[in-house]
């Protein structure tokens, strides 16, 4: 006979299960000191999904995005966030849309030359990001035209390299570009927007994601549900960045 006391424990371990967050330094979204959690819009996010989805969550050390994926994969951790949807990842990650992705831009040193179509774009070496998920059109007409690519790990690396002049342009997501120049004093008002913008017809979404190889599959349709409630409710539009204001 199970004590009382030991019954209610386990109870209640059984009901507030502990999920890891895979997460690193993501300037605006999330920031990660060195001697204390993380916060940020994304983190006020998760505790509230977190919380009303019956869960504890955990943080993990401050992780590179490329390991937080490999990870995933292997089942060593259970949760990111903010991410763009691929066949790839979808092999080993359950997706919950929470908001719609936004199209890359094309950033150039403010006195350099505009850019203000596709062929003017294909003359220059621009810098991408490992591991972003690009759009599906973006990607092809990359590939199509073999454009002249080199590959940062990182969006403050890309802009790092355009700063440098090692690349003549950077392709980068929307916001994030948008919070990194913020976030590094030496990026301030040394860049622009090219007038060329991508216009593609297949729309994207931004987000949460729950590995296919965590303990925790049960939970995949409360977190669902709470998301999707959040999305109806308006909530999400709270901790999702105005570009008009960052700009």
């Amino acid at each position: 006979m199970i004590p009382a006391l030991l019954y209610g424990l386990t109870l209640n371990a059984h009901e507030h299960p502990e999920l890891e967050w895979c997460l690193d330094d993501h300037p605006y979204w999330h920031f990660y000191p060195e001697d204390s959690e993380p916060y940020g819009p994304t983190v006020d996010l998760m505790r509230i999904i977190a919380e009303r989805a019956g869960i504890k969550l955990r943080f993990s050390p401050n992780t590179p995005f490329s390991r937080c994926l490999r990870q995933m994969e292997q089942g060593q951790t259970d949760l990111m966030s903010s991410l763009n949807h691929s066949e790839e990842r979808a092999r080993y990650m359950h997706f919950i849309p929470y908001d719609e992705a936004k199209p890359e831009v094309v950033y150039l040193l403010q006195e350099s030359t505009d850019i203000a179509s596709w062929n003017a774009l294909s003359e220059h070496r621009i810098a991408v990001v490992k591991d972003y998920v690009y759009s599906q059109e973006l990607n092809q007409k990359l590939a199509e035209n073999q454009l002249n690519l080199v590959e940062a790990e990182r969006l403050d690396d890309a802009f790092a390299l355009l700063l440098l002049g090692e690349v003549d342009a950077v392709i980068g997501p929307a916001q994030s570009s948008i919070n990194v120049i913020q976030h590094n004093p030496r990026f301030h008002q040394r860049f622009k927007k090219a007038s060329y913008e991508f216009n593609f017809q297949q729309g994207r979404t931004v987000n949460l994601t729950l590995s296919r190889y965590s303990p925790h599959q049960e939970l995949l349709p409360k977190l669902q549900q709470v998301v999707q409630q959040m999305v109806e409710s308006g909530e999400v539009k709270q901790f999702r960045a105005d570009l008009n204001v960052l700009e």
